[in-house]
């Protein structure tokens, strides 16, 4: 008798989100999206248990195997993703989950050059000493903070 099979992709898929759900403060507070356009997560930011309003969206990538060259963890891009990643006024991060490792690299899209328009895809090279498992995460929410801040800021300051 045949059986549906679950594919391979689908549970590497899944280890990189326990893994990387495993690594987040206690109090953040982490919602899948449903229809994924470049958004996996977005995480609602705590600070000494209160939500104001600080969230970081999260790209996640995952391979078996490594693709390191360089001292970074390569990962090919959509262009298209890109773009409607760095239109977004909220911070993105783009995580690359290495399964026989592991382990999981992350960047901020900030740090990611722009890719040529004429192209399909692209790689991202993300840097390996930006170890999930060694992560700052009050860094990560103090820069997202100064983002938010300095956006509204802005904001109010065209609107007065």
């Amino acid at each position: 008798m045949k059986f549906p099979q679950r594919h391979e992709n689908h549970t590497l898929e899944e280890n990189s989100v326990r893994f990387f759900k495993n690594l987040l403060p206690c109090d953040w507070n982490p919602n899948s999206i449903d229809h994924d356009y470049g958004q996996d997560l977005n995480l609602e930011i705590a600070e000494e248990g209160q939500y104001k309003g600080l969230d970081l969206v999260v790209q996640l990538k995952a391979s078996a195997q490594s693709n390191a060259i360089d001292h970074a963890e390569r990962q090919v891009f959509k262009v298209s993703t890109y773009n409607y990643l760095w239109a977004n006024l909220r911070v993105v991060m783009i995580v690359k989950y290495v399964e026989s490792e592991d382990e999981a690299y992350w960047i901020l899209m900030k740090d990611v050059p722009a890719p040529s328009q004429a192209n399909d895809s692209f790689t991202i090279h993300i840097p390996r000493r930006n170890r999930l498992s060694r992560i700052d995460w009050n860094e990560i929410a103090e820069y997202v903070r100064q983002v938010s801040e300095g956006k509204l800021n802005a904001w109010r300051q065209r609107n007065s």
